[in-house]
């Protein structure tokens, strides 16, 4: 008897060991299937990368609010910068965040409202202290040399900040236009 349950209790310990081997591979392949969801980004990157992402929304949703809106010429072709530039920056955000597992998909813009009567003035306004603040943002991340800093997160900032700076420019000029 004794002899009978030392037999049975190896022989379902080899069977458990033999169907858990047979598992593996399926478990592995689940594993492999499931999306990363861990980023390395360190926080300020992560930060900086979801500000810049949700910055861009909103500057393109105040751009078409703009484009039927603005009743100067020169606030419109603001506008239209406004939309392709940033959409194009926003893709390039869109980009990293997807090779460094960072989800964007909970980003969400706020619109700004603006009076009808003064619309171009406050739309323009409301850019050049946009742009005067995010371009300080953009120097800060395209200087930040830290060892935790993604080289891909620092390279866009070095990229997006001339243009960033020919907006305030542009949008300067245009204020010019409606005053």
């Amino acid at each position: 008897m004794k002899n009978y349950i030392q037999v049975t209790s190896q022989l379902t310990v080899a069977a458990l060991f033999a169907a858990g081997l047979c598992l593996l591979p399926c478990a592995k392949a689940a594993d492999e299937s499931q999306p990363k969801t861990g980023s390395k980004l360190s926080v300020n990157d992560k930060h900086f990368v979801k500000k810049a992402y949700r910055g861009g929304m909103e500057e393109v949703e105040n751009a078409k609010m703009a484009k039927d809106k603005a009743k100067n010429d020169a606030t419109k072709e603001v506008a239209d910068r406004m939309i392709s530039d940033h959409t194009q920056a926003n893709e390039d955000l869109k980009k990293i965040a997807d090779e460094e597992h960072l989800d964007l998909s909970k980003v969400q813009a706020k619109t700004s409202t603006f009076s009808d009567t003064s619309f171009d003035k406050e739309y323009l306004t409301m850019l050049k202290k946009d742009h005067e603040k995010d371009i300080a943002e953009f120097e800060k991340e395209a200087n930040d040399s830290g060892a935790k800093e993604d080289s891909d997160v620092v390279a866009f900032a070095k990229k997006t900040l001339p243009t960033l700076k020919e907006h305030l420019k542009m949008v300067e000029d245009a204020l010019t236009k409606v005053q």
